[in-house]
């Protein structure tokens, strides 16, 4: 080779080594591959951030359950009987010496009952609407406890002729949140008042507080006709029903005042915190 060809030859290969040969591919697949971490990387992030909401999701519903209150197993109320029944409101033959019985009664649940309108009253019963006595009805509520119906018993005195009213407090449950109270119309065949399943516990809340107006009721045993009548025993024994008598006999109808609608007394009853 001459010395002009062999110049020329060094000339063309030193222009290819300095314009880079085929290096440039490998570059851009290296940018390739930089592009291609960074979209993980933002993929990684979107990952982070779906955690993030189901981690506030999960804190909501926590602070839901903690704010869900229960309502106490037991709570005590206080109970107040007043009477209203006065000579100026109920006139007829209203006798000199009226009271109220001592009060007994029971806390229960649906299958504790002491007595229900139109079906007869029970010996206890009948025995406290004729004379007053509590110690055959507490007998009763003895065996309803037993039976498992029953937890408290209310055996409180009753309201004489000098005074208005009496208080006193009893405890209810959830398993027994149904009262009921009794006490006899004195002097009187077999007349009494009552409160008949009253519930203190619905859809998860005590009750606070109630007043509850009074009916009289007639046991069914006894026939006679006036608070001071003789005994006059009733064969077959009636169910128990609201009072209703002749005019000349005393003021009731269905209970009450057969012209004012008026009560023989109230009861309120009010729990206390």
């Amino acid at each position: 080779m001459s010395t002009a060809n062999t110049s020329l030859c060094a000339l063309i290969l030193f222009t290819l080594t300095a314009c880079g040969g085929g290096g440039s591919g490998e570059t851009t697949q290296a940018n390739v591959s930089n592009n291609t971490n960074s979209e993980t990387s933002t993929e990684t992030s979107s990952t982070d951030t779906s955690t993030n909401t189901n981690t506030d999701t999960n804190t909501d519903a926590s602070t839901d359950t903690t704010t869900n209150e229960q309502a106490e197993d037991t709570a005590t109320y206080q109970l107040t009987f007043t009477r209203t029944w006065e000579a100026d409101s109920f006139a007829t033959n209203f006798p000199a010496n009226s009271h109220f019985s001592p009060l007994v009664g029971l806390t229960h649940n649906a299958d504790g009952f002491i007595f229900k309108p139109d079906l007869p009253a029970s010996a206890g019963m009948i025995s406290m609407a004729e004379t007053g006595s509590k110690s055959q009805l507490k007998d009763e509520i003895s065996a309803i406890q037993n039976a498992g119906h029953s937890n408290y018993l209310i055996d409180e005195s009753g309201v004489p002729n000098s005074a208005k009213s009496i208080t006193f407090t009893f405890e209810a449950s959830q398993q027994f949140p149904l009262l009921s109270v009794v006490s006899m119309v004195a002097p009187s065949p077999d007349w009494f008042i009552g409160l008949q399943g009253v519930p203190l516990f619905t859809d998860n809340q005590w009750l606070d507080s109630q007043t509850i107006q009074l009916k009289v009721y007639d046991a069914g045993s006894d026939s006679g006709s006036r608070f001071g009548s003789a005994n006059q025993a009733t064969s077959p024994a009636e169910p128990v029903m609201l009072l209703t008598s002749d005019p000349a006999d005393s003021d009731f109808a269905a209970g009450v005042h057969r012209e004012s609608g008026a009560y023989i007394g109230m009861i309120e009853i009010k729990r206390m915190q």
